[in-house]
């Protein structure tokens, strides 16, 4: 595994993806690692790219490995509790004192709350893209544990960012979150994906 060059004045990142949503993690880590910042990326085999791997600012990570849906049920669960464990060693040896978490892996609850108290007890800096403030409720599955949980990520969080002024307005109605601690950026261009017919 390559260590990423640090580049002076530029606090390194580590970015933990949940594995998967390729176009825009890869383009995050991209759009980072040219403007010097130097990112450790935790990422899966469905994240592999030639482009990370060969860019100077930027660590892979491979800790997911395979998310084959092929596999039997016991597959599944030895896979998700081994990423756990690599998850767990990689934050306690993690160079980059920023965390920014992309997505949750499978086991929320256990990013939002163990996961989270775990990070900060490292005294690592958490900063939290939350991309549906709660999407639990727009899918019409919501429960009183999962607002718990949010409340609780959303409260362990540095920072957070969304993409509109609604979601924005929605954690801090909905959960509490000081407005201060929220920043807006829009969805970016995707660059990732290539274009076709």
């Amino acid at each position: 595994m390559r260590r990423a060059s640090d580049t002076a004045g530029v606090p390194p990142v580590a970015l933990l993806t949940g594995g998967g949503d390729r176009p825009y993690a890869l383009g995050l880590a991209t759009a980072l690692a040219t403007a010097g910042t130097s990112i450790d990326f935790v990422g899966s085999d469905d994240l592999e790219s030639h482009e990370l791997r060969q860019h100077p600012h930027v660590t892979f990570h491979n800790l997911r490995g395979t998310q084959e849906s092929a596999a039997s049920s016991v597959e599944k669960v030895v896979r998700v509790a081994r990423y756990y464990g690599r998850l767990v060693g990689f934050a306690a040896r993690a160079r980059p004192a920023i965390f920014h978490i992309l997505w949750n892996n499978r086991v929320e609850w256990i990013d939002r709350t163990l996961l989270m108290l775990y990070y900060r007890f490292l005294g690592k800096r958490i900063v939290l893209t939350a991309h549906n403030v709660n999407g639990a409720k727009r899918d019409a599955r919501d429960s009183r544990m999962n607002r718990l949980t949010l409340r609780v990520q959303y409260r362990l969080a540095h920072h957070l960012f969304v993409h509109t002024a609604a979601m924005k307005q929605q954690l801090i109605e909905e959960f509490g979150v000081c407005a201060r601690r929220v920043d807006v950026i829009p969805l970016g261009i995707n660059n990732v994906v290539p274009r076709t017919a």
